[in-house]
């Protein structure tokens, strides 16, 4: 005769043994991370020492990541860009014209690094200057890593010029994002467990398509006898508009303050240091968008507003044709608030939207159709304007 007594007993020693071991763990996995989850800090570099060859192609777009099911995958698959890349002991992109020494350092995000081109502007910036020029961009870097990557790397030798690549689209939103996973919380670390172990299984995010057959993007778009299909984020559109209290009241905006003066502190005191206003494909193309395309865009409008502890959030805010001229004149409300930064801060400031925004009037296609990122002509041109503006200061001369 069966026990019930001592089978109770057995099992929920059982229970408290299993329930004592994932209290254990969860304990281990918060206190020592990286062996479970991998990188808790959008800081970590991880391709530290390696060399990757990259096949760039038009259906791994960002967009397609950032708005599953909303963009319509082209009709074949076409190879954009075939190149390898390498990264040095640090986790940065090697230079493509190796030097003696780097007089000028340049700091940014997934633009800076750029993993889907072959020549990044750091390297453009090299060719024509002549000199040495390290690219410190990291992929989804914002102002705090930014600042935390100068502090590492910048004051290794003297520079002639620091260089900030300000994207407008996500370094306001990223100055005062979560922690990539959060180790405090024992939800946290577990989510990140499941999901690392799950990712194992496959090799790449599968392309989500729309069953309905509907699609938000891509959107036609005609300058002059030039027509492109562009995909676009919206959302990096409204976060160009300030806040009725204007960008500098908020906890975002203080967070990219610190990051400058972070940025001062970390170089030679006589370095020359530019805040470089990188604009989006949104700010660029949207006069070009075919009008009854950018009727949607309107019907989806956001506004932005300080939310509680100062952080900037979006309210959603349609807006009517007669409107849309009001709101396009608050397209370069990022820019203007940064470029009095500058000032204040002591940096010089070079705004890449007038000669962006000037090649894109003649018909250039600077942006990967499927990706928020610049393809090599973006690139190419970049380096070109930065090189002159570099030319034009004698006083910083390399």
């Amino acid at each position: 005769m069966i026990n019930l007594r001592k089978l109770l007993t057995a099992a929920g020693l059982m229970l408290l043994g299993l329930a004592a071991a994932l209290v254990a763990l969860t304990v281990v996995m918060m206190v020592a991370p990286r062996p479970f989850v991998g990188s808790t800090s959008y800081y970590d570099r991880l391709s530290r020492g390696v060399s990757q060859p990259i096949e760039y192609r038009n259906i791994d777009g960002d967009l397609f990541v950032a708005l599953p099911g909303r963009v319509r995958p082209p009709e074949s698959v076409e190879t954009l860009a075939s190149f390898t890349i390498a990264w040095d002991a640090d986790g940065f992109r090697e230079p493509a014209f190796p030097a003696v020494a780097y007089p000028v350092a340049v700091f940014g995000d997934s633009f800076t690094e750029s993993v889907n081109t072959s020549s990044p502007y750091p390297d453009g910036l090299s060719a024509l200057l002549g000199v040495g020029v390290r690219n410190y961009g990291y992929r989804a870097y914002g102002p705090r890593e930014i600042a935390q990557a100068a502090a590492e790397v910048a004051g290794r030798e003297p520079r002639r010029w620091l260089i900030y690549g300000y994207f407008s689209g996500n370094d306001l939103g990223d100055a005062v994002r979560p922690p990539k996973i959060d180790t405090r919380s024992p939800l946290a670390v577990w989510d990140a467990l499941i999901a690392r172990l799950s990712g194992r299984l496959v090799t790449a995010p599968p392309l989500t398509v729309n069953v309905t057959g509907q699609y938000d993007f891509p959107m036609p778009v005609i300058i002059g006898d030039k027509y492109y299909e562009l995909a676009f984020l919206p959302y990096y559109l409204w976060w160009q508009i300030a806040p009725d209290e204007g960008f500098e009241a908020s906890a975002n905006w203080q967070v990219v303050s610190d990051t400058l003066d972070a940025l001062t502190e970390s170089v030679n005191t006589d370095a020359c240091r530019l805040l470089m206003f990188i604009p989006t494909k949104e700010q660029l193309y949207y006069p070009y968008i075919y009008p009854s395309e950018r009727r949607w865009l309107r019907g989806v409008g956001s506004v932005m507003v300080i939310e509680g502890g100062g952080r900037l959030a979006m309210r959603d805010a349609p807006y009517d044709e007669l409107a849309e001229s009001e709101r396009m004149l608050h397209f370069t409300d990022q820019r203007d608030a940064l470029a009095r930064l500058a000032v204040e801060k002591g940096w010089q400031f070079l705004d890449l939207s007038v000669a962006f925004g000037e090649a894109v009037a003649q018909g250039e296609l600077l942006y990967y159709p499927f990706d928020t990122h610049w393809n090599q002509a973006g690139h190419d041109l970049a380096a070109e304007v930065i090189a002159g503006y570099l030319r034009a200061h004698p006083e910083c001369s390399v």
